[in-house]
This record gives C-alpha cells, sequence and structure tokens, in this order.
C-alpha cells in the first residue's frame, strides 16, 4: 500500500469574538405553558393560543438571532404583553415573573462571552508596484483594446 501525500495543512489564526451563550434554562417550555393556561380565567382554543404566542416569546428570548431576542425581549417587557395578557386574564408581571424564575428572560449583557475561533489566512497577493514594472496596462479610456506600455518607475512611455 503506498501512503497518499498529504495536503499542506491550511494556515489559520485564533481570533477572539463575543458570541451569546445564552443560560440553560430552569424549565422547558411546556411546563410554562401549562402554568400560564392554568392561570387564565377561560380555557378555550383561543386563550389556548394566546398562552402559546406569550410562551413563544419567551422562548425566543434565548434564541441564537441577535433580531429574534431582542423583540421577544422587547415584546416582554414593553407594553405589548400586558395588551395579550388581557385577552386571558393574566397579569404581565406573573409572565415576567415566570419567565425570569424560569431561567428564560435572563440579563442580556451577562451572557456574552469572549470564544477564541480559527478563521483562515488568506494569502498576501504581490506588490502591485512590482508586478507593474514589466507589464503593460490596458486602458479602456482609449479603447477596449488600447495598451500603453509603462516604463520600469510603472509610468507610461510617451514617445
Amino acid at each position: 500500500m503506498t501512503a497518499q501525500p498529504r495536503k499542506p495543512a491550511k494556515a489559520t489564526q485564533t481570533v477572539w469574538v463575543e458570541r451569546w451563550c445564552p443560560p440553560k434554562p430552569l424549565v422547558t417550555l411546556t411546563p410554562i405553558d401549562k402554568v400560564l393556561n392554568r392561570h387564565t380565567f377561560l380555557v378555550t382554543p383561543e386563550s389556548r393560543l394566546v398562552v402559546a404566542v406569550i410562551t413563544r416569546a419567551i422562548g425566543d428570548c434565548l434564541s441564537l438571532g441577535r433580531g429574534v431576542r431582542r423583540e421577544a425581549r422587547r415584546f416582554l417587557l414593553g407594553d405589548d404583553l400586558g395588551l395579550w395578557c388581557d385577552l386571558v386574564g393574566l397579569h404581565p408581571d406573573f409572565v415576567r415573573f415566570v419567565a425570569r424564575k424560569a431561567g428564560y428572560l435572563a440579563d442580556e449583557k451577562a451572557h456574552w462571552q469572549k470564544v477564541p475561533i480559527k478563521v483562515p489566512v488568506l494569502p498576501q497577493p504581490p506588490d502591485p508596484g512590482i508586478a507593474m514594472s514589466h507589464e503593460t496596462v490596458r486602458s479602456s479610456a482609449i479603447g477596449p483594446c488600447a495598451a500603453i506600455p509603462l516604463n520600469t518607475f510603472g509610468e507610461p512611455n510617451h514617445a
């Protein structure tokens, strides 16, 4: 058996970036949904739908997508939650309390961590000044096929 030659290793460098590392919640969303449904004034399919929307917003607070997380936190901490809670007889502070105790409505700034990632190092292109001293430059201003010879200083020769 002949050994196949190995490909040369790609050059990489380590870069430290900030990444959102959400905390692990204490419970899943199912118990939260059940608790909120128990506290509604009347359990109907419509009230279950409203509670499902609120529960989804609670779960989205730990989303990796920055926009989704921001909208969910804005919904839960803003006045819109009160409108949805009024539809089913829940108190908005109770919903926020449940979300915080379950670990979903955590402090945003506390969960950004610096983590190392490896990125490929791109090869440096050759210096264009050196390469141009022996080449001609094509100029579209004169015409698509016109070539202007350069002298050793990279300047056009004028005859």
